[in-house]
């Protein structure tokens, strides 16, 4: 049985996004999916790092029986283009996708070059679906095989079956470690700003949170899940990077879990420099905690600050506090731990409301902050509350960059208040990153310091395309209904 996993490219080149310019990570669900069929033949093509020409050629040279993919909401498409080329090349293979974005749109793939759809987690169906279209001779096989499968969304002669979403694994220390051994050729080429080499791991699955603009916790169903300690450590210590990025939705849920990996991580003396993504009120609740998370390799924490507004935060159910910021960020740069803080401006925004957010962000003292765009993600409840406001449903633009609701500034005007928080990059990094904070993590600066002119260039040859207003309305030209592009004051 020969199996390709595909992770879609960006959809173009020299495009607004983040990804392959500050943060590229391993493709952890291909990786964690190949792991569950180790007997079949499985091969990880990452289109983020392949010429367009290596995909046909693979497909017409090694024909393979399953390809699968993977997407969240901006990768929609190139995920689809995958499928249908696919299907163009090798016929009689099966086309699979899962992922976040199928899970909570899948009349997304409701298209002829989609046989199969996964919903929700993928280890169990996986392995039934490979059990099953592996155990019948190649010329005989059929969608039906699959037919009554809980788990799938299938597409047959006669119709769909539609069999819910798939059942958890019920314990995450169950499940195989990912097979990182298939991306070997990609090795060295994932990284979060300078960290590089860079390697990528779940320790958690959920949020016990219900963020009004976020649909993690729907997808797991508001359960969190967790990987013990000693599989944690194990798993770190397997990777042969020095940095390593934990991909958990929140990390920092649990106190008596991160003592436990504190202590592991102790005993056995495992030396990795390490980042994850968390709330600020965790942050600011245990100081006494994140200062041992740091000597033991936290370096970075990505939180959602999210606003100045108090009333904002409310309004998003977000459940932290202006004064929780504060406390966070300051806990964060006591203990040299670099602080990524994202930030949301609003379509209703006007002018002072910028300049609040920005004179906000520049006082709270983040090392790197990133200004996003409040937007109804498909699948949140954000989403069905105002899917009748939306300027467009084209996935491109959800990209947490553009805005697909109406504005109450005219969009260029909207557009130009947007990118004046350049400045405040500028301003943060420079406050944050002085000599005190630095030295006390120097070990991390002397092994990343050969990646910083690399870093460096990358993000001023996109800084010219991100802080340009001109990039936002050209990216949504013929997209964006033009004749309701703002809201009436």
């Amino acid at each position: 049985m020969k199996i390709l996993l595909v992770q879609p490219a960006p959809f173009e080149e020299r495009r607004l996004g983040l990804e392959n310019t500050m943060w590229r990570s391993e493709p952890v669900s291909l990786t964690t999916i190949a792991a569950m069929v180790p007997e079949a033949e499985v091969r990880i093509l990452d289109m983020r790092l392949e010429s367009t020409a290596v995909l046909p050629e693979l497909l017409s040279s090694w024909r393979p029986d399953v390809v699968g993919t993977t997407a969240m909401t901006t990768d929609a498409y190139q995920a689809q283009a995958v499928l249908r080329l696919a299907r163009q090349i090798v016929p009689d293979a099966l086309t699979v996708i899962g992922g976040h974005h199928c899970t909570m749109n899948a009349e997304s793939y409701y298209v002829d070059w989609v046989d199969v759809l996964v919903l929700g987690e993928g280890e169990l169906v996986f392995r039934e679906i490979i059990d099953r279209w592996g155990a019948t001779p190649r010329g005989e096989r059929t969608t039906a095989l699959l037919d009554g499968l809980q788990g799938v969304d299938l597409r047959l002669a006669n119709g769909r079956w539609k069999g819910g979403k798939a059942k958890n694994a019920p314990s995450l220390d169950a499940l195989p470690a990912p097979a990182r051994h298939l991306l070997d050729a990609y090795k060295g080429q994932y990284f979060f700003l300078a960290a590089q080499p860079m390697a990528s791991l779940f320790t958690s699955r959920g949020c016990s949170f219900d963020c009004n603009f976020c649909a993690i916790w729907e997808f797991y169903d508001r359960r969190t899940r967790f990987l013990s300690a000693d599989v944690i450590a194990d798993r770190m210590a397997a990777c042969d990077e020095p940095f390593i990025f934990l991909l958990d939705d929140n990390f920092m849920t649990r106190v008596d879990r991160l003592e436990r990996l504190a202590t592991v991580l102790e005993e056995r003396k495992i030396k990795k420099f390490w980042m994850t993504q968390g709330r600020s009120d965790f942050i600011a609740a245990n100081p006494a905690l994140i200062a041992r998370l740091a000597k033991v390799g936290l370096m970075g924490v990505l939180s959602g600050y999210e606003t100045n507004d108090a009333n904002a935060l409310e309004g998003l159910r977000k459940r932290s506090t202006l004064d929780s910021n504060q406390r966070a960020a300051r806990i964060l740069k006591e203990n040299g731990i670099i602080s990524t803080g994202i930030f949301m401006v609003r379509p209703d925004f006007e002018v002072a409301d910028f300049e609040a957010l920005y004179d906000y962000i520049e006082a709270l003292g983040v090392a790197i902050p990133l200004v996003t765009i409040l937007t109804p993600l498909p699948g949140t409840e954000m989403w069905k509350k105002h899917r009748h406001e939306l300027l467009t449903e084209d996935f491109r633009l959800f990209d947490l960059l553009h805005a697909v609701t109406p504005t109450r500034l005219p969009r260029e005007d909207f557009y130009k208040n947007y990118v004046a928080w350049k400045r405040v990059g500028r301003t943060s990094m420079k406050n944050f990153f002085d000599r005190r904070t630095m030295m006390k993590r120097w070990d991390f600066y002397a092994r990343a310091a050969p990646n910083f002119p690399g870093m460096v260039l990358k993000r001023i040859r996109y800084q010219r395309i991100q802080f340009d207003y001109r990039s936002y309305l050209r990216d949504e030209a013929g997209i964006i209904r033009e004749h309701h592009q703002h809201a009436s004051r």
